[in-house]
């Protein structure tokens, strides 16, 4: 079950129905939220956090970082409050990407944003979500750029594949779909996969499913288009509120891009995903 809820918080318009929708989980789970600003500025810089001198020329840059994020924290905190849920709003010296990766570590569930072209930074490396999913070590639900509200459990579409990504998901989503309405899991066959073997694994995933109280409608087809899109076209004619799914990355050095199927699934849904890596 979430014991705590990370949620990022920013001045981005996206901010307030972020923190509304994590306040509600928290509320239904009975979590903690923890709501996080950045300075937008690396630890590296400021490892014993954020003390520059008044008056002085890195004041003048940084001081207006830190108000921002601290004006952000306010906002977070005066929805908390009407929400009535128990929480902390925490100051980060880091930049976005790295603090909340970071932060994570001591989260059940970390609540971002869809990435929205209208609000990016014209200097950022790579998406945030993209960044935090490969990065953490927590699930990450990335909330759509139109801002769903809060509401009552609805019906959830559980990608798998069979792989250890699709599996860490699928066990981190419990907490939700326990409350969801009704649960598909939607097995696509493929190169690594074909329909013999998924369906070898219909009874042991039910059976895992059940002793969760979980009972779920699982569905073996053949890709039409590309997966991204066909569980994207599956989830809206099942009328699904939630999409599950572990992501694989690419990088020998570092984790920092999505490979194809999780990029697409990102940049293109229009509802709630969890995602797993």
């Amino acid at each position: 079950m979430f014991k705590t809820i990370l949620v990022h918080v920013d001045q981005s318009s996206h901010a307030p129905a972020r923190t509304r929708y994590a306040a509600a989980l928290a509320h239904a789970h009975h979590a903690h939220l923890l709501g996080a600003a950045m300075s937008g500025v690396s630890r590296t810089m400021f490892p014993r956090g954020y003390t520059p001198r008044p008056g002085t020329l890195e004041a003048s840059y940084f001081d207006p970082l830190a108000q921002n994020a601290r004006r952000a924290l306010a906002r977070f905190e005066a929805i908390a409050t009407e929400m009535r849920v128990p929480h902390e709003a925490r100051f980060v010296c880091d930049r976005a990407d790295d603090g909340l990766a970071q932060l994570a570590r001591f989260a059940d569930l970390v609540v971002l944003s869809q990435h929205d072209p209208d609000e990016a930074l014209p200097d950022a490396a790579v998406h945030l979500p993209d960044y935090v999913i490969l990065n953490s070590a927590r699930p990450v639900l990335v909330l759509p750029r139109a801002d769903t509200a809060p509401g009552v459990a609805s019906a959830a579409l559980v990608a798998w594949d069979g792989d250890k990504e699709a599996a860490r998901a699928l066990t981190a989503a419990l907490p939700l779909l326990c409350r969801a309405s009704a649960v598909t899991i939607a097995a696509f066959t493929g190169p690594d996969a074909g329909a013999a073997e998924l369906e070898s694994q219909r009874a042991d995933l039910l059976r895992f499913l059940g002793h969760h109280g979980v009972t779920p409608h699982m569905l073996v087809r053949d890709p039409h288009r590309d997966p991204a899109h066909d569980l994207l076209d599956l989830a809206a004619e099942r009328h699904c509120g939630l999409l599950v799914m572990g992501c694989f990355g690419h990088s020998k050095l570092r984790e920092l891009c999505l490979e194809g199927v999780s990029r697409a699934v990102l940049a293109d849904a229009r509802i709630p995903l969890l995602l797993a890596h």
